[in-house]
């Protein structure tokens, strides 16, 4: 059992930091069309509808 902690605490923290990467993504590119292109206010841009 303690071998198995420093993989767990590695595991919390990668998953933890993509988690980060992706919620700032998704807000960076939620937020970036409707500054950018007014008209195009509730539709994200096409290379981001894959993901989501």
């Amino acid at each position: 059992m303690p071998q198995m902690m420093p993989l767990f605490w590695m595991m919390m923290i990668i998953a933890t930091i993509t988690l980060l990467i992706i919620c700032s993504s998704y807000i960076y590119f939620l937020y970036l069309p409707s500054l950018t292109f007014n008209k195009s206010k509730l539709s994200p841009p096409s290379y981001w509808n894959w993901k989501w």
